[in-house]
């Protein structure tokens, strides 16, 4: 079975849980902000988006932070189901962007979801980590 032990041949798996929480927040909140800045206004699409990336930040990141210091596998599976529904929910509004011709948005998005991924895979291992502890 694959393992990964450090977070980007580096870092620690467990420190690198803290470094995908803070980055994966950055990101967020970068693409709700370019999004805001690129239709000014507020829509039923708009607001589901806002709603996805809310949850996964409250549900996801916020819980992945305390996987570290409590070691609870409950927290980092919280991070992989948020995760899960925030990729597919980013790249259905980066080709929707795309569409409509916002091209920094649909940008933006298309880098938070390859990241998404990756995250998504560094917290499976630490999940599986956490399990066989």
């Amino acid at each position: 079975m694959v393992t990964m032990e450090k977070f980007c041949f580096v870092v620690p798996l467990k420190w690198g849980m803290l470094i995908i929480a803070i980055i994966d927040t950055i990101l967020s909140i970068l693409g709700l902000v370019f999004l805001y800045l690129e239709v000014k206004k507020w829509n039923c699409d708009l607001k589901m988006h806002f709603i996805f990336v809310a949850f996964h930040l409250v549900g996801g990141c916020i819980n992945l932070v305390l996987s570290i210091w409590d070691k609870m596998v409950e927290h980092a599976y919280t991070y992989l189901i948020t995760g899960t529904f925030r990729i597919g929910a980013i790249l259905s509004f980066a080709i929707f962007a795309f569409i409509n011709g916002w091209l920094l948005v649909g940008i933006i998005d298309t880098i938070i979801v390859i990241l998404g991924i990756f995250f998504w895979i560094c917290v499976y291992f630490w999940y599986s980590k956490l399990k066989n502890e």
